[in-house]
């Protein structure tokens, strides 16, 4: 990554400046998948799995012979609601690092990122804004 002055390497939460407008991260922090604003990806997955649930129970299986339509029921059911649930608890996991969610108050707004201060969030396995030690695996916020 280059951290000359003047290059635009963004890195989440800082202000950025877009087209001439000065861009500020989210106020409060995202907690789990159900934070808003959602990600255009989360309404595209649930809108899919609407409609593939609904297009498969509602076309698919009633224009199989009636000696299959139980079995294709149970087993495609089994799967859809295996995914349904596997889907909820991913979207329910809160994926900050443990020491950050410990020490973060996610009422409070989330602190802005100083680039002349710290060339990284992260350094030394501390976080700068939330000024806690995390994990090797940790990110971001």
């Amino acid at each position: 990554m280059d951290t000359r002055s003047g290059s635009q390497c963004s890195v989440a939460p800082e202000a950025v400046l877009n087209n001439g407008d000065l861009v500020l991260p989210p106020r409060i922090s995202r907690v789990n998948g159900w934070s808003l604003p959602l990600h255009y990806f989360q309404v595209v997955t649930w809108a899919v799995f609407l409609g593939l649930s609904s297009a498969t129970f509602g076309i698919f299986i009633p224009l199989l012979p009636h000696v299959w339509k139980y079995i294709a029921y149970v087993v495609t059911g089994g799967i859809f609601f295996f995914y349904l649930v596997v889907h909820l608890i991913a979207s329910c996991i809160d994926p900050a690092d443990f020491n950050v969610r410990l020490m973060k108050n996610y009422s409070q707004p989330m602190p802005i990122f100083d680039r002349s201060k710290h060339a990284h969030v992260i350094q030394n396995q501390f976080c700068h804004l939330c000024k806690v030690t995390v994990g090797q695996e940790a990110d971001h916020l």
